[in-house]
C-alpha cells in the first residue's frame, strides 16, 4: 500500500498530481493505483516497491516513498481520467453536457494526455536519479540495477556525451538492453583481452579513448535498433523529435513521417561506421588497419571468366 493508510488516499493523489478532485472516492481510481504500482515495480523493480510500501506503512517520511508515490501517482490519475471521458451503465456510453462545460476536441483530448505522458516521464526521471544516487539495497539488487552494471555505459553523463538525454534517467535505462546488445558484436571484434580492459568496474587511464570509441558506437547503434523497433511514443517528446522533427506527440494513428526516420537513421550509421573506423585504428596500436593492403587484385588479365545463363 503506497495511498489511503488513513483513508485519505483521494487527497494524497491531489497533493501529489494537483488533478485528481480530494472529494473523489479512494474506491474509484484504487484499481488504476494498484496497476500503475505494477507498472513502476516493473521498472525498477519489485522489492523497491516493497520497501516504499513498507516505509508509508510506519509513517516514515523518506525520499524512497516520495521518489515511489509520484510517478505511481500521475500514472494512475492519467489512466483514470482517460477512462472517464465516457460514463457507462447499463444501457451503453454517454457523456454529459450541459451549459458550464463542453466535451473537448480530440485534439485537446491528445494534447492533454501527452502533457501527462511528459509528467509520467520526468517523474520516472526523478525516481531512477534518486535510485541512483542513494543506491538502497532493494534497488542494487534488482534486475534493472545489475543489467546497467553489465554495461559499458555506466553513467548517464557517458550517454549524453555522445547523445544529449535532457538528463532523462528514464531514457538512459530504457536503452541499456539495446546497448548491451551491441556490445556483443563489439566482444567479438575485440577478443576477450582487448574487451576485458573496458569492461571491468575499473578502466586504465591508457584504455579510456578505446572505452569512449566502443561506448559511442553502442550507444549509436542501440539508438539505431530503438528507432527501427520502438514507437516513438516511448519517448519524451523532446528526444522523439530529434528522430523526427514533424512528430507533434499525438496518437499512433498520426504516425510520424517514416522518411524522417529514415534520414536520421541513415545519419547515425554513417556516424557509427565513422566509430567502426576509429576503433580498428585503435585496435591496430594508431597504425592504419588498412596498411599494407593492395586495393587491386592480383590477377591476370588474360584470364577472363563469366557466367551465361
Amino acid at each position: 500500500m503506497l495511498f489511503n493508510k488513513d483513508n485519505n488516499g483521494s487527497k494524497e493523489l491531489q497533493q501529489l498530481t494537483g488533478t485528481f478532485a480530494a472529494s473523489n472516492n479512494y474506491s474509484i481510481i484504487a484499481s488504476e493505483v494498484d496497476d500503475a504500482i505494477r507498472t513502476v515495480g516493473g521498472l525498477v523493480g519489485s522489492a523497491v516497491i516493497t520497501e516504499a510500501e513498507g516505509l508509508y506503512a510506519n509513517g516514515t517520511e523518506d525520499g524512497l516513498v516520495a521518489a515511489v508515490r509520484l510517478p505511481v501517482a500521475i500514472l494512475a490519475v492519467a489512466r483514470h481520467s482517460r477512462n472517464n471521458l465516457v460514463s457507462h451503465d447499463a444501457t451503453g456510453s454517454k457523456f454529459k453536457a450541459d451549459g458550464s462545460e463542453k466535451m473537448p476536441w480530440e485534439w485537446m483530448i491528445d494534447r492533454d494526455e501527452r502533457a501527462q505522458q511528459e509528467r509520467w516521464y520526468r517523474a520516472l526521471d526523478a525516481l531512477y536519479g534518486y535510485l541512483t544516487r542513494a543506491k538502497p539495497a532493494s534497488w542494487t539488487n534488482s534486475d534493472a540495477y545489475k543489467r546497467q552494471r553489465r554495461s559499458i555505459v555506466r553513467l548517464i553523463d557517458e550517454m549524453e556525451a555522445v547523445y544529449p538525454l535532457d538528463g532523462s534517467y528514464y531514457v538512459y535505462y530504457l536503452l541499456q538492453n539495446l546497448v548491451i546488445e551491441c556490445q556483443g558484436p563489439l566482444h567479438k571484434m575485440m577478443g576477450d583481452d582487448k574487451w576485458n580492459l573496458i569492461a571491468g568496474d575499473t578502466v586504465a587511464d591508457a584504455d579510456r579513448e578505446l572505452l569512449r570509441v566502443c561506448q559511442r558506437w553502442a550507444i549509436l547503434s542501440a539508438l539505431v535498433k530503438a528507432v527501427r523497433r520502438w514507437s516513438l511514443e516511448v519517448f519524451p517528446l523532446s528526444i522523439a523529435r530529434r528522430f523526427c522533427p514533424s512528430y507533434q506527440g499525438g496518437r499512433s494513428s498520426s504516425a510520424a513521417v517514416r522518411e524522417e526516420m529514415d534520414a536520421y537513421v541513415a545519419g547515425l550509421e554513417g556516424q557509427i561506421a565513422d566509430a567502426r573506423a576509429e576503433l580498428a585504428e585503435l585496435l591496430a596500436d594508431g597504425l592504419n588497419p588498412w596498411r599494407g593492403y593492395d586495393p587491386q587484385p592480383r590477377n591476370n588479365p588474360d584470364n577472363k571468366f563469366f557466367t551465361a545463363q
